[in-house]
């Protein structure tokens, strides 16, 4: 204890440097978080002002995608912010400006990669491909979600677009290979209902693929929500869209 005392008496000038250091430190944190709560309220309250705007009427139409696009701009960095962008896609993707879509489904992934909804992005990033029929890079899109989100709750979504792509390059096989995997007995899905329909409906138009596949048992009760994207217009038909990110709000 004596040695110290006697330490501290020649470093005192080094530990009062020292304390003075770490309470500046804990106080710029604190303060650092309660700007960043302030940041994420004030982000929040934005996001909830613009989407809540179509609803305070009936019948009022849908928010217009560059009003969630200002919230974005306006508060970058934080989570509702990234909200913000992903209900930009969607009101764009509603309103069939594909393209448009895709590009705030893309700074979604770049910017908030590591967010719950990243796969709602990613599967937005496919629709958009192909609903302007540029096939084959929607096909390796909706691969790479499954990579790189394999316990995601839209990877059904994305194996039933996968399927369809492949029925539209006439690769039967191919898509009857996935709708059997979704219909599976040991497989739960809410997508599974909508899987058997169109298995059903491939192998009524080739019916020789039946010959080396059982037919597949529905689950009794399994209904597909109802799709929160608007069917694409474009040659190759969406069987499912993007999981709304209003759900993770």
């Amino acid at each position: 204890m004596i040695d110290f005392l006697a330490w501290a008496e020649v470093n005192k000038k080094k530990l009062a440097i020292g304390t003075a250091t770490v309470a500046v430190v804990i106080a710029g944190y604190s303060i650092y978080q309660w700007r960043r709560g302030q940041a994420e309220a004030e982000a929040s309250a934005a996001l909830l002002k613009v989407d809540r705007a179509g609803t305070t009427a009936e019948n009022a139409p849908e928010p217009n995608p560059q009003a969630f696009l200002q919230v974005a701009a306006a508060h970058p960095g934080t989570s509702a912010g990234g909200r913000a962008l992903l209900f930009g896609g969607d009101a764009f993707f509603r309103e069939n400006k594909f393209a448009e879509a895709q590009a705030q489904f893309e700074i979604f992934l770049r910017d908030f990669g590591q967010n719950p909804l990243a796969p709602t992005a990613a599967l937005g990033v496919a629709a958009c491909l192909d609903a302007l029929n540029k096939t084959n890079e929607a096909l390796k899109a909706y691969q790479d979600l499954l990579n790189r989100f394999a316990g995601s709750a839209v990877v059904a979504q994305a194996k039933l677009g996968m399927a369809r792509l492949y029925e539209a390059r006439n690769e039967p096989a191919q898509a009857l290979k996935i709708y059997e995997e979704l219909t599976r007995p040991n497989t739960q899905s809410a997508w599974n209902s909508e899987a058997v329909m169109w298995r059903e409906q491939l192998l009524s138009r080739h019916p020789e693929l039946a010959k080396t596949n059982a037919p597949a048992t529905a689950f009794p009760g399994s209904n597909a929500p109802a799709q929160i994207l608007p069917g694409a217009t474009a040659t190759n038909p969406l069987p499912a869209n993007p999981a709304s990110p209003k759900d993770g709000q």
